[in-house]
């Protein structure tokens, strides 16, 4: 008699992933809803540190570029501005450089402590929910799951920005130099086509990478016992079939368009405001860092589904369990 074969579990839709990313809050709606005002608050006051400091600074410096590459009025004649002129042009745009630089600290350092530990807050918030931990207050987040894995995710993160920097230096690197090899043998049209291609593929490629190190992230939330190189090694471990780098790239692709329409309505938003009263400018940018918050906890929660897919049947979190319940019976003595 022949042996039955063990029927495989059939893949959900990329659709169904989305749904449940989208839907997670619906368990616990009092404790998300204190995650989302404290995304909201931390996300207003960063899009104000940027338009205080970053965002003037940003314009200083475009009209200062524009300036200097119109020295030469394209390249068709002389110069049009004394070498004086031109050395003070100069100047101004390695000042303003330096400015934009130095403006750009305050975000990044609200970016690198607040921002890390909201997204830790809303991961952890995501985990216990999914995990059905049902129901949980902020309070006990904090005071639990967020006091004891604070450690590991802290390191994680940390881990996982440097890692980012590091591949980010090296694409760009990559790029400098097939485009210098290009512009001593090509012609400027293959040049130019062969950087948009590049740029297109490297944000294709920052995506996935991104998600990668935030599926590390998670990886350290639901497993306690893996931290920093650990994690992320984990998260290559689950998207190494090709249907779920596949999945890994379309979810990418689905919160960068949703942020990108954020932007664009903002942008929209604030021509019109910019008619009315400086109330309209003030609600335009309340209800842009709402829109933004929800597709930052839209994101948490998507990928945090996408774990659980992923670890579904897997061996290592078969084995990962397994573990945790011995711990835990050893501790209360079973």
């Amino acid at each position: 008699m022949a042996a039955a074969k063990t029927p495989t579990p059939s893949t959900p839709s990329f659709f169904k992933l989305l749904k449940d990313g989208a839907l997670l809050p619906a368990r616990n709606r009092r404790l998300f809803a204190a995650v989302f005002a404290i995304t909201v608050t931390y996300t207003s006051l960063l899009l104000l540190v940027n338009d205080l400091t970053v965002q003037p600074a940003a314009d200083k410096l475009f009209l200062d570029a524009m300036a200097f590459s119109n020295n030469n009025n394209n390249g068709t004649t002389a110069p049009t501005r004394s070498p004086d002129e031109y050395a003070k042009l100069t100047k101004d745009l390695g000042n303003d450089a330096w400015g934009l630089g130095r403006t750009g600290v305050p975000c990044l350092l609200l970016e690198a402590t607040a921002g890390s530990a909201v997204w830790i807050l809303a991961l952890l918030a995501a985990v216990a929910t999914f995990a059905g931990e049902i129901p949980l207050s902020l309070g006990a987040l904090l005071l639990g799951k967020a006091r004891e894995e604070l450690k590991g995710l802290s390191l994680t993160v940390a881990f996982v920005y440097a890692l980012q920097i590091a591949y980010v230096a090296v694409l760009l690197a990559a790029i400098a130099v097939l485009l210098g090899n290009l512009s001593a043998k090509g012609p400027a049209l293959l040049v130019l086509l062969v950087l948009w291609l590049l740029l297109a593929v490297a944000v294709v490629l920052h995506a996935y990478f991104t998600l990668l190190c935030a599926l590390g992230v998670v990886v350290a939330a639901a497993e306690p016992g893996r931290r920093g190189a650990a994690a992320v090694a984990r998260a290559w471990r689950l998207l190494k079939e090709r249907r779920r780098r596949r999945r890994a790239v379309m979810l990418a692709a689905v919160v960068g368009a949703l942020a990108a329409s954020c932007s664009r309505a903002r942008t929209f938003a604030r021509a019109r405001a910019a008619l009315g009263s400086p109330a309209s400018e003030l609600l335009v940018g309340f209800l842009y860092a709402a829109a933004l918050a929800a597709v930052k906890l839209f994101a948490v929660c998507a990928i945090t589904a996408f774990y659980y897919e992923c670890t579904e049947g897997d061996d290592d979190a078969a084995a990962n369990t397994e573990f945790v319940k011995l711990a835990t019976e050893e501790l209360v003595g079973v």
